[in-house]
């Protein structure tokens, strides 16, 4: 026993009995367990290399951002085996919860495009036959959102008339905010078909996202993008008209931006015109997505 140690127990004893109140130890922080799950793809092919290799980054950067550390990724056929500590958790109950809502937490996500504007988006929107479909989509969106949506599907936005022969295009939904009370409205914007650019590699989508924050101050979503995708995204602006042609930032197939392209864009760019709790939910949604959606098979107790 050293001397140290001695002297700190004959105090503890003594001190009550001098009127010296001796503070209680604090209580060593629980350990808690390691857990192993077995996450499999809720599809059926097979991922590719470049898949697996965002599968695991995305699985290890989703665990880690609610709270779990030492996570372990690997693979075992088609199944992922995940190791996770409790890490920023601290009490068994939260730690407990967080695995319950791994799964959600792990297949939540946003989808996002950036697709170009047709240079006569405007003109083609204003066609009588366009309109008068558009009357009916919209009648049809009143009752079913009047019916509450129970055991009915939502109608689907009408497709471009023939005779305006812009195949490789589609029509899109535009959400307008009013600057006065908040209040949203629809219009239309007539925006390339996602397989068409991707078809000429230029479809840039949320598995291109490296990073996504909050910016309070504009308030806006700022985006970096992985290099493949900063390449695309330079590639596609690249082939536009700078200072006429418009990119349409298209999320869950709703358009919420659609800027006049003034320069080429690279591995960064913003999205604006959204409410700060709606920018804080695409953010968090749309950092490293999942490229399939995943089950969990078992959990465990690590051993």
């Amino acid at each position: 026993m050293s001397l140290i140690t001695l002297l700190l127990g004959i105090f503890s004893t003594v001190a009550p009995l001098i009127g010296i109140s001796v503070p209680e130890p604090e209580p060593a922080a629980a350990v808690l367990p390691v857990h192993e799950l077995v996450l499999e793809p809720c599809e059926e092919r097979e991922l590719d290399a470049r898949e697996e290799e965002r599968m695991m980054a995305a699985i290890q950067y989703r665990c880690e951002w609610v709270g779990l550390r030492g996570v372990q990724v690997r693979r075992d056929g088609r199944r992922f085996l995940v190791r996770v500590e409790s890490g920023l958790i601290k009490s068994m109950e939260e730690y407990t919860e967080t695995l319950d809502r791994l799964e959600s937490v792990l297949n939540e996500r946003t989808s996002m495009q950036l697709l170009r504007v047709h240079p006569d988006a405007d003109t083609l929107v204003m066609d009588g036959e366009l309109q008068e479909m558009l009357e009916e989509y919209e009648v049809s969106m009143v009752a079913y959102e009047e019916s509450g949506g129970e055991d009915a599907q939502p109608p689907a936005v009408p497709q471009l008339p023939r005779h305006l022969r812009v195949p490789d295009f589609m029509l899109a939904e535009s959400a307008v905010v009013s600057a006065e009370d908040g209040s949203a409205h629809y219009e239309y914007l007539v925006v390339q078909r996602p397989e068409v650019a991707a078809e000429d590699e230029m479809l840039v989508t949320e598995q291109d996202v490296d990073r996504a924050s909050l910016n309070s101050q504009r308030p806006s979503v700022d985006f970096t993008l992985t290099p493949r995708g900063a390449e695309t995204l330079t590639r596609l602006t690249r082939s536009m008209k700078l200072g006429k042609d418009r990119l349409a930032i298209l999320l869950n197939g709703v358009v919420v931006s659609a800027p006049v392209v003034h320069a080429e864009l690279g591995g960064q760019f913003f999205i604006s015109g959204l409410s700060v709790e709606q920018c804080q939910s695409v953010a968090d949604s749309l950092v490293m997505p999942l490229p399939v959606k995943v089950r969990v098979i078992s959990r465990r107790r690590a051993e």
